[in-house]
């Protein structure tokens, strides 16, 4: 199946509206893929908006985002260090005051490192762009309502076995590309309000973060799973 046909099934049995949009991360900077232009701020949410708004493709670096969470979160740079991370949260504390304070901030920020597993692969650009025109991305953003992701969840779990975890705090990249990075693990989120804003979500949409492999390996289920969803509580004749 081809990646134009998992993306119109999606969308097409889950009511999905947005294209889906794919990550892949590069050791090398790609010749034949655009280098993005400009200064993104936030950062990778409003490179992500774009590349809704126009379908364009591009890779990006710690050169084109203010906040790193999302190259950080693919290895294109290093976690940071906790004098910067001071002075990008003094300017987000300008923009609209996430914490209390400096000290709860710099506590959440501990509590992330413990929860999301750090990346220990070095890469030099990561690239953004729609699902269907990327070749083996390594992550696919699914930007849906409670009821289709929760539809994308019984369908994995049909096809697994296994749970999909979900994440709720102050921030996007950390859990929809950084934990499914790293883990190989699908993860969804309602995000946060850069996240959200820059991106573009409606006031019913979340985010469903689905590794390239599990997608490829559960999405033949989906037509049975939705078609059955669809019927839950009926009596099933054999």
């Amino acid at each position: 199946m081809t990646n134009e046909q998992i993306a119109n099934m999606i969308k097409n049995l889950l009511e999905v509206s947005k294209n889906l949009v794919a990550v892949k991360a590069w050791k090398e900077e790609p010749l034949t893929v655009q280098k993005y232009q400009g200064n993104a701020f936030p950062g990778m949410c409003t490179q992500i908006g774009e590349v809704l708004a126009t379908g364009k493709t591009f890779h990006t670096n710690q050169e084109h985002c203010f906040c790193t969470g999302g190259i950080v979160a693919t290895g294109v740079a290093p976690p940071v260090p906790d004098e910067e991370k001071k002075a990008m949260l003094e300017v987000h504390f300008e923009m609209s005051k996430g914490y209390q304070d400096f000290d709860t901030a710099m506590h959440y920020e501990d509590e992330m490192d413990k929860l999301n597993p750090p990346v220990k692969e070095k890469n030099a650009v990561v690239q953004l762009g729609i699902f269907n025109e990327m070749e083996d991305p390594d992550i696919v953003l699914i930007f849906c309502t409670p009821w289709a992701a929760d539809i994308l969840n019984r369908t994995f779990c049909y096809t697994t076995g296994e749970p999909i975890t979900g994440f709720g705090g102050n921030g996007g990249c950390p859990f929809l590309i950084q934990y499914p990075y790293v883990t190989g693990k699908p993860s969804f989120s309602y995000s946060d309000v850069a996240w959200r804003k820059y991106i573009g979500l409606a006031k019913e949409e979340l985010t469903v973060s689905m590794p390239y492999k599990s997608l490829v390996g559960f999405i033949e289920n989906l037509p049975s799973v939705a078609k059955d969803y669809l019927k839950y509580g009926e009596i099933v004749e054999e």
